[in-house]
């Protein structure tokens, strides 16, 4: 039975070579009637039209738009009716999958009836779809169900494909990987996300971070000490963002108040005048003599927020070392402390031509209360002019 089978294959091979060479005949004979078809059209229409470069142009130019479009436009069909399928598809799976899932969890279903393994195996949308539906019930902080849904992922073998996607070249790729290995803890590839924090695209870059702040939970912030990129304000944003919603141990940004990379400086000041992390005064102060005047700006803004007394002192012996923002800065600070004792300090700036300072130091007199409001309404009998309106602008019960 097989040799006749066999036989019969033979004479269908041997009869499609003979017909072969009738096809292709036909089909170039079809191509080449197309080409005269066109050829004669543009004829017609040069023969019609005054012989001119410009028009033979256009008509060239009609022909490429009308090719075109009659080849585009199957294309976008097909690939419209492709995209929809791929998405009826993914629903249906996503359904079967979820049911299936669930049933596992609550104890209806045995892990080998969630997915057929060897399915997953052949198909990467199969997998896909199953990660996806994994994360999407993995939000509620149950530990038991957690634990479940990774013991699904790393028994099917989804990890494999969650790293493969780190390899790929395209970013999205990329973070849809990082994406997953953090949701499920997978620290495997940790060294290779590190990497991925000198690269030069920032939404990697801030994926990098939150995948780090999730796979080391113990040390969350560590992927600062590698941070040779500036960190810019919206990774800060992201970061903080990412602190504020989960439970991630904050840890004492002090310790990176003298890494190399000053955006990272600042971030930790940030976090240090936020978090008030008061302790770390101390080590702000060492900052204050910073060759970045954004960051010695930040420097004082913080130790005012953090209401370090002891740092005035040294403000007032660097006020005159420093450029206008930073002054302004120093004088606020000691209004906003409400400090008595640097009323004279503050009533020496109000001699400055610096419209300004002068207008800051008003300010500060006046947050210092009672003593404050009457020192001003004092000077104002023999000021100047602009002093006077400076000191009336201050007092104005109606600011």
């Amino acid at each position: 039975m097989l040799i006749f089978n066999e036989h019969i294959i033979q004479i269908e091979l041997q009869e499609w070579l003979r017909v072969a060479p009738d096809l292709l005949f036909i089909v170039i004979d079809f191509l080449k009637g197309i080409v005269e078809f066109f050829q004669s059209v543009i004829n017609y229409t040069f023969e019609r039209l005054p012989y001119n470069a410009l028009n033979r142009m256009i008509i060239y130019m009609i022909m490429i738009f009308f090719v075109a479009l009659v080849l585009l436009l199957p294309t976008i069909i097909i690939s419209k009716l492709y995209l929809a399928y791929r998405k009826t598809k993914y629903n249906k799976l996503h359904v079967k999958y979820s049911q299936a899932v669930i049933g596992y969890l609550i104890g209806s279903k045995e892990e080998n009836e969630v997915a057929d393994k060897e399915k997953l195996k052949s198909s990467r949308f199969h997998r896909n779809v199953l990660i996806d539906v994994l994360m999407a019930i993995d939000k509620a902080e149950n530990k038991e169900v957690s634990d479940k849904i990774r013991n699904l992922y790393v028994d099917f073998k989804l990890d494999k494909e969650s790293i493969r996607k780190l390899g790929k070249f395209a970013w999205n790729k990329k973070i849809f990987g990082i994406r997953e290995l953090s949701h499920m803890r997978v620290k495997s590839e940790n060294q290779k996300i590190i990497s991925f924090q000198q690269k030069n695209n920032d939404i990697l870059r801030i994926e990098s971070q939150m995948g780090l702040i999730k796979l080391l939970p113990f040390v969350p912030f560590a992927f600062l000490d590698s941070q040779e990129k500036p960190f810019t304000v919206w990774e800060q944003i992201n970061v903080f963002d990412l602190i504020r919603k989960n439970r991630i141990e904050i840890p004492e940004f002090h310790l990176w108040l003298n890494h190399w990379n000053d955006s990272v400086v600042m971030f930790s000041l940030d976090m240090i005048r936020i978090l008030k992390q008061k302790q770390a005064a101390p080590y702000v102060l060492e900052l204050i003599n910073h060759d970045n005047d954004y960051v010695k700006g930040k420097v004082i803004k913080t130790l005012v927020d953090l209401e370090s007394y002891e740092a005035i002192a040294k403000l007032k012996e660097i006020y005159h070392l420093e450029e206008l923002p930073n002054q302004l800065n120093i004088l606020k600070s000691i209004g906003q402390l409400k400090m008595d004792t640097e009323l004279n300090f503050l009533e020496d700036k109000l001699k400055n031509e610096e419209f300004k300072i002068r207008m800051e130091a008003c300010k500060s007199i006046a947050k210092l209360g009672e003593t404050g409001i009457n020192r001003l309404n004092a000077l104002a009998v023999n000021a100047d002019e602009e002093l006077k309106g400076i000191i009336n602008h201050v007092l104005d019960p109606r600011i």
